[in-house]
């Protein structure tokens, strides 16, 4: 493909974009841009960032239980695109929070 640097970029649904490291979109925007901020480094490897992704999505997960477990991930180099195959997240449902989330939530909507 000949690309001398790669850029990650967004445009939200108003025009408004930005270029950064990391970018992060609808829910994962709110909640795990800040996860990103804080753990992502110019040296991490892709097993890292998927390590680190996997993190972000079981956070995501845990706020939307209406969302799916199966995830997907593709690699961008210069070589070109890897799309690896779907996976499930590992999780952990068993939590009283969990089974039962309304029972301590007074005056809960």
């Amino acid at each position: 493909m000949g690309f001398s640097w790669l850029l990650i970029w967004e445009v939200n649904m108003i025009g408004i974009n930005f270029e950064d490291n990391h970018i992060a979109t609808g829910l994962g925007n709110h909640l795990a841009r800040q996860l990103l901020r804080d753990e992502w480094h110019e040296h991490l490897t892709f097993e890292e960032g998927v390590k680190l992704l996997e993190k972000f999505m079981r956070v995501l997960l845990y706020r939307d239980r209406s969302t799916v477990n199966k995830k997907q991930i593709a690699k961008m180099t210069e070589e070109g695109a890897t799309l690896f195959p779907p996976f499930s997240l590992k999780t952990y449902w068993e939590l009283s929070a969990f089974k039962n989330p309304t029972v301590d939530a007074e005056g809960s909507w």
